[in-house]
């Protein structure tokens, strides 16, 4: 009569659980069965470490299905390092053989352990037990050190957050083209102190952000997390040590700390039945609390939420007085199409001079590359000569490798950031070309997209509004108060064309009246 048993088969990594492995074990299990009288009744095949806090999922099913059923006499395992390397799961072990009387079968050793089995025999086991544990522990360390090694150079050594995808043949991550940019707009949203992360959660699912493998809603406690994740400014967190990744950004620094700083505000953005254009776009001036919209007697107005105390100013704005206010603000950044054009033709001139002394920096950074690769292979030839010492050789191949890997980095940033800079000045300058005609043909709630595109925040000082401007329109802005006159006349007065939209200033306050 052929007796029943089970066959656990298990690889280390995932990454393994598709490959000969795991085919291997069963094949070579179901072989010895056939050769011991013994028939396989259930068969458990995955992917699992067999150390860790998280004990393994399916051994715990085995044991639990081996104690459950009498008829299962029979456990059989490919090598005893595929069954165990920690003496929580050996002591699961010996109590399925002592106490419920199991056999163990190893079918690539073709040894068997059960109540028979000698004092030398158990012996024999604890010892194998002990080398496995040493080996996982060896290979626990040699991961963890590995994984600082990565960090060190700027990788983030684990699954990457929503937004990237890890690069399984580079070793590196990527930006994923789908979810970037939701998770970028997630940002603006927050930073813009109009949505709440309970409307977030909503909108952004609406838009086609889902969880990374269920795919589903991403709820607004893991938004939370991922505001506040550095990953996404190009910064990480790896054994309490921050690091800087080489991974792209999805927003810039700035962004990310007026979007956290918006969460900690605890003054969140109210949904509310009647939809209002400019509802949570405003604060106000006085207590720095949200502006609402309500209806009185047919009119929106805006004012003051009062959330933290009534105050002496309770002024109203009517919307049409808000919308010709908000009018002026993107007026007095804007410029007229014949302008853009000679400011299009200027950063086309700057942008061919630069591209030439890029070139040249090229040609020079190749040169050295060319000749420091050069001095390498000589000193690859001295070596095989015998003319160099081990640690002279060594100390120098590292200091030219250093040097080419530093000349490589050079070469491959050269105009990079110029050429993005000015791609950004063309498409900034047809924007302001086109901006002010864009709002006085939108309605109310299109003009309140091109606020939050220009803008970070706004403030209603009575019927005065400070603007808080995106780059680089805080520029554009601070010119012409600065100058005195029309934004054209202050461009034309920079000895530099192209410097108020490539050269970063930080953030300035502009005030305009009814």
């Amino acid at each position: 009569m052929m007796e029943d048993a089970l066959l656990y088969l298990r690889v280390s990594s995932k990454g393994q659980e598709d490959g000969y492995s795991l085919d291997a074990q069963e094949k070579l299990g179901f072989e010895y069965a056939k050769k011991h009288n013994l028939n396989i009744i259930k068969v458990w095949r995955g992917a699992e470490s067999a150390w860790g806090k998280i004990e393994r999922r399916k051994f715990g099913q085995m044991i639990d299905y081996a104690k459950k059923h009498n008829n299962v006499r029979h456990i059989i395992f490919d090598i005893l390092d595929r069954m165990t390397r920690n003496d929580s799961d050996k002591i699961k072990i010996v109590d399925l053989v002592r106490s419920y009387n199991k056999t163990i079968h190893f079918s690539r050793s073709n040894k068997i352990y059960s109540r028979e089995s000698s004092p030398d025999d158990e012996f024999m086991l604890d010892i194998e037990v002990a080398v496995a544990k040493k080996m996982s522990n060896d290979i626990s360390r040699k991961t963890t050190m590995g994984m600082k090694e990565k960090a060190e150079q700027g990788i983030y050594p684990s699954n990457c957050p929503l937004g990237y995808v890890n690069n399984h043949k580079t070793g590196g991550i990527d930006v994923d083209p789908q979810a970037a940019p939701l998770v970028k707009e997630l940002f603006e949203r927050i930073a813009s102190g109009s949505y709440s992360l309970a409307m977030m959660e909503e909108e952004m699912f609406a838009k086609g952000l889902r969880h990374k493998t269920r795919h589903t809603k991403i709820p607004k406690t893991t938004l939370y997390r991922m505001v506040y994740n550095p990953f996404y400014y190009g910064e990480f967190m790896w054994g309490h040590k921050m690091y800087k990744g080489t991974h792209t950004p999805l927003v810039s620094k700035e962004l990310w700390d007026k979007a956290t700083a918006m969460l900690g505000n605890t003054h969140r953005p109210m949904s509310c039945k009647k939809k209002y254009a400019f509802r949570g776009l405003l604060r106000c001036k006085v207590c720095d609390c949200t502006v609402l919209g309500e209806t009185q007697k047919g009119h929106i107005y805006y004012r003051c939420s009062f959330s933290k105390g009534q105050h002496a100013h309770k002024g109203y704005i009517r919307e049409e007085e808000l919308t010709h206010t908000f009018g002026n603000v993107v007026k007095t950044i804007s410029i007229s199409k014949d302008f853009g054009g000679w400011l299009l033709d200027g950063i086309s001139q700057i942008s061919t001079q630069q591209g030439q002394l890029t070139e040249n920096r090229r040609k020079v950074l190749q040169d050295d590359y060319n000749k420091t690769k050069g001095k390498l292979s000589k000193l690859y030839d001295f070596a095989l000569e015998g003319q160099l010492n081990h640690d002279m050789f060594a100390q120098k191949e590292r200091e030219l490798n250093n040097t080419l890997q530093t000349l490589q980095n050079s070469l491959d940033a050269m105009g990079k950031d110029k050429t993005e800079i000015f791609g950004k000045a063309h498409q900034t300058i047809e924007l302001l070309s086109n901006l002010s005609n864009l709002y006085e043909k939108a309605d109310n709630f299109e003009k309140a997209n091109i606020l939050k595109l220009v803008g970070n925040y706004y403030i209603l000082d009575g019927r005065e509004i400070q603007a808080d401007f995106r780059l680089p329109f805080n520029h554009l802005a601070r010119f012409a108060q600065e100058e005195h006159q029309p934004l054209e006349k202050a461009i034309k007065n920079l000895p530099s064309i192209g410097k108020v939209l490539t050269e970063p200033k930080g953030s300035s306050f502009a005030k305009w009246g009814g």
